[in-house]
């Protein structure tokens, strides 16, 4: 027996809500990983301005050629100057 009108709306109404559902499941997970990406090179970026190890040994620790990791450094800070300038600012005037 066909579906009715009304079963069809419901079945289009259900499946539009379950795809909206994953994709904002996807851009939730999309944000985590870049955000895990950025924490990542943080800390490498800290290990390595601290003086703690050279970048030649960062590299080693991490498994990554010296030339990749000088672009990954370059871009976190970039990515670094625009999330702070993208923050509010927390001084008073």
């Amino acid at each position: 027996m066909p579906k009715s009108d009304a079963e069809k709306a419901a079945e289009a109404q259900r499946v539009q809500q379950v795809q909206q559902r994953l994709a904002a499941a996807k851009t939730t997970r999309d944000q985590r990983k870049a955000d895990a990406e950025f924490d990542f090179w943080a800390d490498v970026a800290a290990a390595i301005d601290s003086g703690e190890v050279k970048q030649t040994e960062a590299c080693e620790a991490i498994d990554y050629k010296r030339e990749y990791v000088r672009r990954q450094l370059i871009e976190h800070r970039a990515q670094a100057e625009a999330r702070a300038a993208a923050a509010p600012s927390d001084s008073t005037d």
